[in-house]
């Protein structure tokens, strides 16, 4: 059955298959297996081999030992694995880093949330003018003239109230970190 390290084989009969596995499984097994170096993926992929060689046993016509068809399979089925493979340690990668980004904004979120209402049990504390000028200012975003002409004091009162303001939250903040 062979010549020249070459195998003849009709591999259509389960007898022949057999025979075809026995003799070529191994080489089969080491062409993989130096890609791969995993040693359960590679029995895998070689169990693939011919297990799509014996279900299109009848359509195959080589014109190649089939010895040449049999490792070119196992190069190719290497290959795609390692293609395969990469890609998805690219998306996990990915995945790992949206996950973090996301961890990320949540922890920011918790925090940003925590600081929110620090800054207002310090404001609820501050004399009801200096507290209004900083509400006005930072929660309704208007500017110290608009302030000012509403609440009919001067900007400078205005800019003091809302140095005194920050300082006092400064202070507070500081404290507690």
């Amino acid at each position: 059955m062979e010549s020249e390290n070459t195998i003849i084989v009709d591999f259509k009969t389960p007898n022949d298959f057999e025979v075809l596995y026995r003799n070529t499984s191994e080489q089969l097994f080491n062409i993989i297996f130096k890609q791969v170096r995993d040693h359960a993926i590679t029995e895998e992929l070689v169990q693939n081999i011919y297990l799509r060689l014996w279900e299109r046993r009848f359509e195959i016509q080589l014109s190649i030992p089939i010895q040449h068809y049999l490792n070119r399979a196992a190069k190719l089925a290497a290959l795609d694995y390692l293609k395969t493979n990469n890609r998805r340690n690219i998306h996990l990668k990915q995945l790992y880093i949206e996950q973090e980004e996301s961890d990320n904004v949540t922890e920011k979120t918790v925090f940003f949330r925590d600081l929110k209402k620090r800054i207002h049990a310090i404001t609820d504390q501050l004399p009801p003018k200096c507290r209004t000028v900083f509400v006005m200012s930072r929660e309704q975003g208007l500017n110290t003239r608009t302030i000012s002409q509403r609440l009919s004091i001067a900007e400078k009162t205005v800019e003091a109230h809302l140095t005194k303001a920050l300082k006092a939250i400064k202070n507070s903040i500081d404290r507690k970190i």
